[in-house]
């Protein structure tokens, strides 16, 4: 239903927006990644919704530019890949998850699927012990150029502290840490889940939460999309508000690479 709202904000509408500005960009973009929680119309996600989410990014199609899709906790693995072939990878690397490694000339992107329940909605998220060897091995196979690794959860380290290590994360976030931090051409985790922009750095490794294309958890939070450039030495992400008012609107984060 493409009039349904959520704590009052229509998506369709919010994700079209997004869509039109990607797409009017005087610069096309190298490619768009959506990071998780790609449909939502109460739990379980209906096989419309994903329909729905394909013609809605079908003007990025059109334009050519590469879709990169991760699963989030809202999101149903089993539906989306029957219902999306085209977005199917033809042959996934960890049995029972969409994961994928994407070589760019500045940086490799290592996608992973964080979603730990796929029969209903739950907040928490996880990798496994399949996914991590494989992340490790891609990774140590990987080493000449910096490594960008996306998943929709953040980390969850119940000694941390800050928003990135709240409750609801990752269960095995820790051993995520233990894969990335001796590793490093790891540079950045970049994730969504919090509906929160935010970034701090572990070791060197910058960890940036995502703003919402969607709705917002704090009134205060803006919602919209980050246009990432990478650089030699980093990345500049840039925050395109949906409201051009918001006091955060251009927002840049700075990530100089350790």
């Amino acid at each position: 239903d493409p009039s349904a709202t959520a704590r009052g904000i229509n998506m369709a509408s919010h994700l079209r927006r997004v869509v039109e500005e990607i797409s009017e960009e005087e610069l096309q973009p190298a490619g768009v990644i959506i990071n998780g929680d790609l449909v939502t119309d109460g739990s379980p996600p209906t096989p419309g919704a994903y329909r729905m989410l394909a013609r809605l990014v079908d003007p990025l199609r059109r334009r050519g530019l590469p879709l990169h899709l991760t699963m989030g906790n809202c999101d149903r693995r089993d539906l989306f890949v029957k219902t999306l072939e085209e977005f199917r990878p033809a042959a996934p690397p960890v049995d029972g998850r969409l994961v994928a490694v994407l070589k760019a000339a500045r940086a490799n992107f290592f996608f992973l699927d964080s979603l730990h329940n796929a029969e209903r909605t739950i907040t928490k998220g996880s990798l496994g012990q399949a996914q991590l060897k494989w992340l490790a091995q891609a990774l140590d196979e990987n080493r000449g150029k910096p490594a960008i690794v996306v998943a929709h959860h953040h980390v969850n380290r119940p000694e941390g502290s800050g928003r990135t290590w709240r409750e609801g994360g990752l269960i095995d976030g820790q051993q995520l840490l233990e894969v990335l931090g001796p590793r490093n051409q790891v540079k950045a985790f970049v994730f969504g889940h919090t509906h929160h922009l935010d970034h701090e750095t572990l070791d060197g490794i910058h960890l940036v939460s995502l703003p919402t294309t969607a709705y917002i958890f704090d009134p205060a939070e803006p919602y919209g999309w980050l246009d990432g450039q990478l650089e030699e030495d980093g990345m500049v992400m840039r925050l395109r508000a949906l409201d051009r008012k918001h006091p955060r609107q251009g927002e840049e984060l700075k990530l100089r690479w350790r």
